[in-house]
């Protein structure tokens, strides 16, 4: 499949890119928000892509299903402009 990168939605978009880092075999993600404009189908791939991935992850989300699903060793949250671990 071609397509111009311009022509795609913004869910096409993010799920080429991280198609392209899988490929690239990249040892670091630094996703922020990357369920913004996917469907469910699309976040339920980017889930099973997430949880296969070895390398560190430095996941910001305010997607709690995402949280929930993924596999996470830390976790840190903003509450009232504070950092807190939990």
């Amino acid at each position: 499949m071609r397509a111009v990168v311009g022509s795609l939605s913004p869910g096409e978009r993010t799920r080429a890119g991280l198609a392209l880092l899988q490929a690239r075999g990249v040892n670091l993600l630094v996703l922020d928000e990357p369920t913004n404009h996917l469907d469910l189908p699309a976040i339920e791939q980017l889930e099973d892509a997430l949880e296969s991935y070895t390398g560190a992850l430095l996941l910001v989300t305010h997607d709690r299903r995402l949280l929930q699903n993924v596999r996470l060793d830390e976790r840190w949250q903003v509450v009232d402009g504070r950092v807190t671990a939990g």
